[in-house]
């Protein structure tokens, strides 16, 4: 009986598969991938958070769905399940109702956790640069600009 765990090592032009006790180096066979669902679980995001369809950046320009941007901006992200604890002790402190404004935010991971902890109407405002990350806030929360209203309520 082998007692040894083999170490999982691979080349910058291979990838790595478990075969039988270990892994072995093949260039025919490929590692599944974690779906964007999957990333939303484990950031601790509701199914479908980056999942917006067509969409339109601050330019203009119309976006087929896809799943590269989706990737990107849950990599960006945070883990909001951890926030949440902490914004929930935190908003627990307060004596009067509090608010949040948040920078550079991505998908909306602390607005999605202040809200949770202090209610739709309690985050004011939030900021970001890239384009796909701006278009999944303004679904989920809404654009002031346009006065549309956003969906985060299915989300609590």
């Amino acid at each position: 009986m082998n007692e040894k765990v083999g170490a999982l090592n691979c080349m910058h032009d291979q990838q790595a598969v478990m075969t039988g006790g270990g892994y072995e180096m093949s260039e025919r066979s490929t590692v599944r991938r974690l779906t964007p669902l999957e990333c939303e679980r484990l950031q601790g995001f509701p199914d479908g958070w980056t999942d917006i369809g067509e969409w339109t950046d601050t330019k203009g320009k119309n976006h087929a769905p896809a799943d590269t941007p989706r990737y990107k901006a849950l990599g960006n992200s945070i883990a909001t399940p951890f926030w949440f604890f902490l914004l929930r002790r935190i908003s627990a402190q307060y004596e009067r109702p509090a608010t949040l404004g948040s920078l550079f935010d991505g998908i909306g991971g602390f607005p999605y956790c202040w809200v949770r902890c202090n209610g739709t109407k309690s985050v004011l405002w939030a900021s970001e640069i890239e384009e796909f990350p701006i278009a999944v806030t303004k679904k989920h929360f809404g654009d002031e600009d346009s006065g549309e209203e956003g969906d985060i309520g299915k989300y609590l």
